[in-house]
């Protein structure tokens, strides 16, 4: 199945809506999904960006579907063991244990961020 296709359907979206948020016809989006017209670079970007996932991921080159960008990454407070451990159990769920796992990762990290910028007595 074509990834613009498959995350059109997870985000639960029609065509139309995908096509106002990326600024193009629903017409090509639909050409998109059925492989009869390619992406140029600046909608594989808009697109990658609007589904969070990597560019490659999108085009279908890698079956890893997040960016990470490189300020949130704290190397210090990561250790290569823990992240191998993590990769490992991540890779082993299905796609919607994935999507349940990044959401309550998600949603730890929100919970931590707002708990640092409360003021402390």
């Amino acid at each position: 199945m074509n990834r613009i296709k498959q995350l059109r359907e997870e985000k639960k979206i029609t065509q139309e809506e995908l096509a106002f948020e990326l600024d193009i016809s629903q017409q090509r989006i639909s050409k998109i999904e059925r492989n009869l017209t390619p992406m140029n670079e600046e909608l594989i970007t808009r697109s990658a960006k609007y589904f969070g996932v990597t560019s490659d991921y999108l085009l279908g080159l890698s079956d890893i579907k997040l960016e990470f960008e490189q300020e949130e990454i704290n190397p210090e407070r990561l250790s290569q063991t823990k992240i191998r451990e993590m990769l490992h159990f991540f890779s082993r769920l299905d796609s919607k244990g994935q999507d349940v796992i990044l959401d309550v990762g998600k949603r730890i990290a929100r919970y931590v961020d707002e708990a640092e910028k409360e003021p402390k007595y």
